[in-house]
Formats: structure tokens, sequence, C-alpha cells
């Protein structure tokens, strides 16, 4: 499945084409390289995506067809490590 695709339908990123977007300018790796929208992804690939300062590390459990509701996201991609980062003026 697409990495955009799966982002959105796993409630990840709420719309693809912000997913697209992210990706296109680097702010997502996939098993620790820097993925395009059209990367393909499945079960056990490790998703790293840095959306301004928040910066999430997921793990593909299953590929989500459709959107999945709230109440069953993690059954898709299990969060595996969040963290916000200093903005570099605050160094």
């Amino acid at each position: 499945m697409r990495l955009d695709k799966f982002l959105k339908n796993a409630g990840i990123i709420k719309r693809r084409t912000l997913a697209k977007r992210l990706s296109d300018e680097g702010n997502i790796q996939v098993d620790g390289r820097t993925a395009k929208p059209s990367t393909v992804v499945s079960p056990g690939h490790r998703i790293r995506v840095q959306i301004g300062m928040q910066i999430a590390e997921y793990e593909v459990v299953a590929l989500a067809e459709r959107p999945v509701p709230r109440s069953e996201r993690e059954d898709y991609a299990r969060l595996i490590h969040s963290e916000r980062v200093r903005p570099l003026s605050d160094m």
C-alpha cells in the first residue's frame, strides 16, 4: 500500500494531500530512509513522521484499506515513540 494512503487511512495524518506534502518535504521516513508518497509500506515497517516540532514513530501492524474509526487505529499503527523538539532559536 502507498505510504500517503496508509497514513490517511490509519488516522496518523488527516488528509492524503498533507501526507504527500510532508513526504515531498522529507519529513517522513520509512525504516530510517526518507520516503516518497508512493513508497510501499507493509506490516512491520517503522514510519517516522515530523509535523512541525512534533516527531512520532509508528510501527505498521496491518494495512487499512479504508479510513478506520478512532477506536480501531491501534490495530493498524502502533505508536512507538513521540517527542516534541525545541525550535532552533531556543538552542
